[in-house]
């Protein structure tokens, strides 16, 4: 009908009317152009929503299982350097038992992940331009940085790992308790030490020093930078949701 008039404006050189008539054709392209967009923005605020309120839960789920692990292998890291402060400085008392069940874990370098599902698929599909907020997007990257950068380090902590109680039999035994039934020797306080024989194993005494080096980069590597990342971000994330814990919990 457009094309009709405008073909008939020129037939009879009515110029304004086939002005008229562009004018209206290029409006009509405008506002349909705009209106794609505003619902193409539209469709987008929805799903960044949807990402930010998934991406919170992940936060929430993932958290919880480390930061208890976390603060106990932060006792086990300080106990180690204790039990070193006995075993090779002038103090020359007996291990503790706390000291000597650290000594019985200072091979186990492993932690829950902080990997967020939410943010491994973002990365996928391509759909992380979708958070507006620079904050998160900021946090984001620390996190991908520190999450890969604890993944290389775990991998390479435990490419040779000393087990001390089972590497020195002669210098370790667990006590059994009276109810065995969960009984986890390696976790449960179980260890007593032989402290005078290991002050004159040097070897056992390299490995001990091994292991308690090991902690210290498992300490800033694998716990603390990956802790520390993970906080900014569920701290952005909250703050973009207006989220307000009562509690000073990750």
């Amino acid at each position: 009908m457009i094309l009709a008039r405008i073909t008939r404006a020129i037939r009879e050189q009515n110029w304004f009317a086939v002005a008229l008539e562009f004018i209206i054709v290029i409006l009509g392209v405008v506002i349909g152009f705009q209106i794609t967009a505003w619902n193409a923005a539209r469709a987008e605020r929805s799903t960044e929503a949807e990402i930010m309120a998934r991406l919170h839960d992940d936060i929430a789920s993932v958290g919880n299982a480390r930061w208890d692990w976390a603060a106990d292998r932060t006792a086990t890291r300080e106990l180690l350097l204790s039990a070193s402060h006995k075993l090779f400085g002038d103090d020359l008392s007996d291990l503790s038992p706390s000291e000597c069940n650290a000594l019985v874990q200072s091979h186990v370098f492993n932690s829950p992940s902080l990997a967020l599902p939410i943010l491994a698929e973002l990365e996928s599909t391509g759909d992380l331009d979708l958070i507006r907020s620079e904050s998160i997007r900021t946090a984001v990257t620390a996190n991908f940085l520190a999450t890969a950068w604890s993944s290389e380090m775990d991998t390479a902590l435990n490419h040779e790992v000393f087990n001390l109680s089972a590497r020195h039999p002669d210098y370790f035994y667990f006590v059994v308790p009276d109810d065995a039934e969960n009984w986890n020797p390696i976790f449960d306080g179980s260890a007593r030490c032989d402290t005078d024989s290991m002050r004159n194993d040097r070897r056992f005494l390299n490995e001990l020093a091994d292991n308690v080096s090991k902690s210290g980069f498992f300490e800033l590597a694998v716990l603390s930078g990956p802790n520390d990342s993970f906080l900014t971000l569920h701290e952005a994330v909250d703050a973009e949701l207006g989220i307000v814990h009562e509690e000073n919990a990750p």
